[in-house]
């Protein structure tokens, strides 16, 4: 008997933290990781602050120091590695649904979606991890040239 997959309950853009960022005046140091996130450590990435040009994103994660998933808003820039995912932990749709408030997230309007686990809803944020990974390496390239 073959195994069963089950088709996901929700799908979620999903990132990982940058291995190493510049850091301090001028990006003279380079730190790994974030502060609260590992170098490496799969982001979940349930929305963004649309009127800071997505510089900033609300996601949610496994912190260094925990085991729990915690919320938390980090630069666009310093996620790498995007793609969709299925999400099927209940206690992972608890915090993205919260953070959503029922919504789709992004600028997706929720009135085209009726089924945040349907292919329509993939294919749309598949399209919206294609344009932030464009504006994180951006975002980065600015920094390597001594932007802001």
């Amino acid at each position: 008997m073959a195994d069963v997959v089950e088709p996901p309950q929700q799908w979620c853009i999903v990132a990982n933290v940058v291995d190493v960022r510049p850091y301090g005046p001028g990006g003279q140091e380079a730190r790994s990781g974030l502060r609260i996130f590992r170098a490496g450590a799969k982001l979940y990435v349930v929305d963004g602050l649309g009127g800071m040009g997505w510089e900033t994103l609300e996601v949610v994660g496994r912190a260094r120091s925990r085991s729990r998933f915690v919320e938390a808003k980090v630069r666009t820039e310093h996620l790498v590695n995007w793609r969709v995912k299925g999400v099927y932990s209940p206690a992972l749709l608890d915090r993205i649904n919260r953070i959503r408030g029922g919504l789709a997230g992004f600028w997706l309007r929720s009135s085209d979606f009726n089924d945040f686990g349907s292919q329509a809803y993939h294919d749309a944020l598949a399209g919206v991890a294609a344009q932030l990974a464009i504006l994180a390496r951006q975002r980065r390239d600015l920094r390597a040239e001594g932007g802001s």
